[in-house]
């Protein structure tokens, strides 16, 4: 009986595993179709429509809506999509493996856009006139023809009558739209007038202000139109001296009637007072108004002074006494550092490792190693940073030891391409210049990193002082009577150099950081 009743309970459990079975047979199939197939977020449009020339939607946001986080995981593929092209394409969406589909319309609905070159336009009797030279600046984004009818290519219009007549030009695209620009025509018997000239007015230039004879010259035809390729002009202007120069400008029309204009370009100097005991160089039609505002307001003060401007995306600058030598003070530091960064780029010694002060490193004056305890090693990455951003005599002593200071001279040397007081360590302002302009242009991250420290400087009196915060990289030196400053402005797009050497000169941080205003304001 025992065993009867054992089997009966083993075969009334058997429908109850195969049920449970089933269920999760079904359940996994379920989720398996939505691991699957099941797309969890709702497509928003099967299709869309754009503008040819439009941007094509790339973001999931564009074709789906759901949670971020959800189409953060979302894919678009619209590499199937011709831009430039109208039509119907098709955009995949992938989400984890999932796919779905839109249809992209790129439709051209808008019709060209242009202008006409001139209203009325007057031509000769029998002269065929050209429908595409009578229109400018066409805007579409598809190609376009232009014609004197509205259904055919059409280009030559010839007329056959004198007088007044209305026209129409007729631009039309690839997609059919089309825009109507109305004309007056004007027939007359013969071409007698010539091309006429504007822009040929006398110059008053400053010496060394460079002069382009074609700027801002045109010349234009009342049946030929826009002339200004074809002028021809004869005569030197030398502004490198005072004096009157004469051009002559020419220009003939397609029936042979000929302009002619004589300019006089006088160049002066309104600071010959200054010129003789003074170098004042300049370079680029940039540089004149920056130049006119610092003579102006340094005068004969420039005497003490040697200053160079540069700008870093054209070139223009000038140069007051650019080779006088100063007693280089703490810019000194900067050559010295870029020896040490550029023996690092090169192998000879790493960041990291750490020299030990000695007695004869010690000098009082700007820094804060006075202060510190001077029994441990130091980085030279920290030695170098100090050196700048505080001015750290010691720091400068510590690393122009170890560096070795015929080496960093000879690096200086290298750079400015000159023998340089090896004794009292002399700089110029031509000399700053090319030292800031090896780090702006090198590729090392070393110097890029120096350039970032020196915007970290806490001496901020001169060039700085009256410009926006944070936008100069420089070094201050200052010794009794020398004070200078040499930096680079970094003025959104258009950086510049500015180096100010000067010895004597009275109230001469407040001087500096005026130069420096008049030229951030004035370039």
């Amino acid at each position: 009986m025992n065993v009867y009743h054992q089997r009966r309970r083993r075969t009334a459990m058997s429908p109850f595993i195969l049920f449970l079975f089933l269920v999760i047979l079904v359940t996994a199939g379920i989720l398996a179709y939505f691991r699957l197939f099941h797309f969890p977020l709702k497509v928003s449009a099967k299709t869309q429509t754009i503008e040819l020339g439009s941007e094509i939607p790339t973001a999931a946001s564009d074709y789906l809506d759901g949670k971020d986080s959800e189409l953060g995981k979302v894919v678009v593929d619209t590499s199937a999509v011709d831009a430039v092209k109208a039509g119907n394409y098709r955009v995949e969406l992938d989400y984890e493996g999932r796919r779905r589909k839109v249809t992209l319309v790129i439709a051209d609905t808008v019709a060209p856009q242009a202008t006409l070159r001139r209203q009325p336009v007057i031509t000769v009797l029998g002269k065929s006139l050209s429908a595409a030279s009578l229109v400018q600046d066409i805007e579409d984004a598809a190609e376009v023809t232009v014609s004197f009818d509205p259904k055919e290519v059409v280009d030559a219009y010839q007329p056959a009558d004198l007088g007044n007549f209305d026209l129409n030009v007729y631009l039309t695209d690839a997609s059919g739209n089309q825009t109507t620009l109305p004309l007056q025509i004007k027939v007359v018997e013969a071409d007698q007038n010539p091309p006429q000239f504007t822009g040929v007015d006398a110059v008053q230039l400053d010496v060394g202000q460079s002069f382009d004879p074609l700027a801002g010259v045109a010349a234009v035809d009342e049946i030929d139109g826009d002339l200004t390729q074809d002028i021809q002009f004869s005569g030197d202007v030398d502004t490198s001296r005072t004096g009157a120069f004469t051009m002559t400008y020419t220009v003939a029309d397609s029936s042979g009637n000929e302009a002619r204009m004589v300019r006089t370009i006088t160049v002066s100097d309104p600071f010959s007072h200054l010129r003789g005991a003074n170098v004042i160089t300049m370079t680029g039609s940039g540089a004149s108004k920056p130049l006119h505002a610092v003579l102006d307001y340094l005068d004969q003060d420039i005497r003490f002074m040697g200053i160079v401007y540069q700008d870093l995306t054209t070139g223009d600058g000038f140069m007051i006494n650019p080779d006088n030598q100063y007693r280089s003070a703490s810019t000194a530091k900067v050559f010295v550092n870029m020896a040490l960064y550029d023996a690092i780029d090169r192998g000879v010694y790493s960041l990291d490792q750490k020299i030990q002060y000695e007695s004869s490193d010690f000098e009082s004056g700007t820094g804060i190693l006075q202060g510190m305890d001077l029994k441990v090693p130091y980085a030279l990455s920290t030695l170098a940073d100090y050196a700048v951003i505080y001015s750290d005599n010691i720091a400068f002593n510590m690393i122009r030891r170890f560096v070795g200071r015929q080496e960093t001279f000879d690096y200086y040397e290298s750079i400015i391409g000159h023998p340089t007081n090896r004794t009292s360590t002399s700089m110029g302002a031509a000399d700053g210049a090319a030292l800031l302009n090896e780090l702006y242009t090198s590729d090392s991250a070393n110097f890029q990193h120096m350039l970032d420290v020196m915007r970290q400087t806490q001496f901020n009196d001169m060039l700085p002082r009256f410009l926006p915060q944070g936008i100069v990289a420089h070094k201050v030196g200052f010794f009794n009577t020398v004070y200078h400053d040499i930096g680079i402005i970094f003025d959104g797009d258009k950086p510049y150099i500015l180096t100010v050497f000067s010895e004597g000169l009275t109230y001469p941080s407040d001087k500096i950081a005026t130069v420096s205003k008049l030229v951030y304001e004035n370039r």
